[in-house]
């Protein structure tokens, strides 16, 4: 009976291996997504740096901050409404796309939650610095679980949640230094508490947009136009908003802007592009992947670029965060893999142990 329940355990432990090496087979990248996950990690980084450098020497934007996402929604829009129409022309007009009015709607979900959130980004990169912002991206981790544990239904395990709680953590030691003004912690409350903000609204989207872009077959370019539309009108409506077009015209638009605005315009354009590419073709733990990647660059080139202080607190935070990030996506599966070590060992000194007995009696 022992022996039967040990056969019955291995070929279960067997078949869970071979899932697991299907499930690594389908880990693997295509160029597609390599190239999603690439642009999404570079352009991640370099976001935050070219934000923090377009702030002038008294600490403030020479530009309107509401302009930067109206333009890269327009160019967002702009780049996809051709990549779409290339894909129409390519099939003969025989491109099938899902243009219900719920199908429109739904769009305008992550659409307000990014607008929302790249809105903010200027004021926290301000008041937080570009090396705190990216570290502190991290809680997105905790906020985009709890909300696929809420919306999506997805469990998450014991040893998840408690690498979850580690990475937050981490994220907090990393800003255990000395401020310019003798305070503890580096940066303002108000930057700290439109973070938390921001966390949730990045999770939100993040979630929202994951399910639009796979929930029907539609053209990914297509639903980038439904996307980024509502992106314009958005954005459109906060540059009316400002006050400002009205009273001084058209050039409120263009003022203040350089070849650095010009550059964090694009940026924002193709990382959204890019993050839309992760979502439909891999999904938030990719994405998650890229964030935490960044955060390691954007800590080296912050210190060396604007001379950020290195703190010892901020690679104690990096370390903790990448141990917490690696055991929350591989932990099952490494405890797994002991344990079967485990079991094999015990088959050994039972087989040994067998051995030794027949070898008795032969005797």
């Amino acid at each position: 009976m022992v022996a039967r329940t040990r056969v019955t355990d291995r070929r279960k432990r067997e078949s869970y291996k071979d899932y697991i090496m299907v499930l690594s087979a389908k880990k693997g990248f295509t160029p597609l997504q390599a190239a999603a996950f690439s642009a999404q990690l570079v352009l991640t980084c370099s976001v935050s740096l070219l934000t923090h450098a377009t702030i002038s020497s008294d600490g403030k934007y020479a530009y309107k901050t509401v302009t930067i996402p109206f333009f890269a929604e327009v160019t967002k829009l702009a780049l996809s409404s051709a990549l779409f129409y290339n894909d129409y022309v390519q099939s003969n007009g025989q491109l099938k796309i899902e243009r219900s009015s719920q199908t429109v709607l739904t769009a305008a979900v992550p659409a307000l939650l990014y607008f929302i959130s790249n809105n903010l980004n200027f004021i926290i990169i301000r008041e937080l610095g570009a090396t705190n912002f990216q570290l502190l991206n991290n809680l997105k981790i905790l906020t985009t679980a709890i909300f696929f544990r809420i919306i999506m239904k997805v469990d998450l395990n014991k040893l998840q949640w408690r690498m979850l709680v580690l990475l937050t953590v981490g994220c907090t030691v990393s800003q255990l230094g000395q401020g310019k003004d003798g305070h503890v912690l580096v940066g303002s409350m108000l930057g700290y508490g439109l973070k938390v903000c921001n966390a949730c609204l990045t999770a939100l989207s993040s979630v929202f947009c994951e399910k639009f872009l796979k929930h029907l077959p539609n053209n990914f370019h297509f639903q980038n136009v439904l996307l980024y539309s509502w992106g314009v009108l958005f954005t459109t409506v906060s540059v009316v908003w400002d006050g400002e077009l009205f009273g001084k015209g058209m050039d409120v638009l263009f003022r203040g802007h350089t070849v650095l605005t010009f550059m964090l315009i694009c940026n924002y354009a193709f990382v959204g592009i890019a993050t839309s590419g992760v979502m439909k073709y891999l999904d938030n733990i990719a994405k998650t992947f890229a964030a935490t990647g960044a955060m390691f660059i954007v800590a080296t080139l912050s210190i060396v670029k604007f001379g950020e202080p290195f703190r010892i607190e901020l690679v104690l935070g990096c370390l903790i965060a990448t141990v917490a990030v690696d055991v929350y996506y591989h932990g099952e599966l490494l405890l797994d893999k002991k344990k079967d070590d485990d079991f094999d060992d015990e088959e050994l000194v039972v087989k040994g142990s067998s051995s030794s007995k027949e070898e008795k009696n032969t005797i």
